[in-house]
């Protein structure tokens, strides 16, 4: 799966072509990626939110440094979203700091945080109040 992640990092900017509708053809053009605003909708529909580890993370003073990047996964597992920065420029939002990230998922709804710090580790995230089987807890994911 780290290997999805390098190809999204390497997708170019698209234009968007505001007659056909903003992000229409980012969306046929690379159809496993998601924006904040996308992810949110996502979550109203069952899907979960995981945390990746991309590099394992270090504790420098009082705070954790890492980098981590957020995926979109149906409860079934079979589809899933890389995070991005915006709908133009197709670049995975990565988080430096757990401060960030915990930050983030609070605003996305979750009332528990649960961070992988090895480098290839996954934990997966529900929002409350959301349809999906178990809410309000981190699951870790089986192989990671």
């Amino acid at each position: 799966m780290l290997s999805c992640i390098a190809c999204v990092e390497m997708f170019p900017q698209v234009d968007t072509h505001a007659e056909e509708g903003p992000g229409k053809v980012m969306i046929e053009e690379a159809p496993n990626v998601v924006t904040e605003d996308g992810l949110r909708g996502l979550l109203t529909e069952g899907y979960l939110i995981e945390v990746v580890c991309k590099e394992g993370a270090e504790k420098r003073h009082n705070s954790w440094y890492g980098s981590w990047v957020i995926r979109a996964v149906a409860a079934d597992g079979h589809d899933d979203k890389m995070l991005v920065t915006s709908r133009s420029v197709l670049k995975l939002r990565d988080f430096k700091t757990i401060v960030g990230l915990v930050s983030f998922l609070a605003d996305m709804g979750c009332t528990t945080a649960s961070i992988p710090l090895e480098e290839g580790g996954r934990e997966r995230h529900t929002v409350p109040g959301q349809p999906t089987g178990t809410q309000n807890r981190a699951t870790p994911v089986k192989g990671s």
